[in-house]
């Protein structure tokens, strides 16, 4: 069983994460923040396109100091039951604001950060907060 606050922390602080990475205020040392996605991690984006670990890790290394994105995250909710959880994940970037709802499954490893590493991430558009 995965704690809810150990989910909620781990969402929060690698968006945080993001966040200086997008906007180069990060170290490049801090990449291997990006340790906690499991080598079979698969993310499903907003539009429906797949990418796996080995492709997110090189979109977010060229990514590096590219753009200014503030990140808020909110409605965070754990299945006790399983290592499922949704959250809502809003991102204003050059002034547009869009809306998502992220289901991420996660499972224990803990030599991570909050004791998680992501496994699967499907991304959907909340209604009238599309690009």
């Amino acid at each position: 069983m995965i704690e809810p606050v150990s989910f909620e922390a781990e969402v929060r602080e690698l968006h945080a994460f993001f966040g200086r990475w997008y906007s180069g205020a990060a170290s490049r040392s801090e990449f291997s923040r990006l340790d906690v996605l499991a080598e079979a991690f698969l993310m499903i984006g907003p539009d429906g396109r797949t990418a796996n670990v080995v492709e997110v890790r090189d979109m977010i290394r060229a990514s590096y100091g590219l753009r200014s994105i503030d990140f808020m995250i909110k409605n965070v909710s754990v299945r006790l039951d399983a290592p499922i959880g949704t959250y809502e994940e809003w991102q204003t970037d050059s002034g547009v604001t869009t809306g998502r709802l992220s289901t991420a499954v996660m499972e224990p490893a803990p030599h991570q950060p909050n004791g998680l590493q992501w496994v699967h991430l499907h991304e959907t558009w909340l209604p009238d907060a599309r690009p």
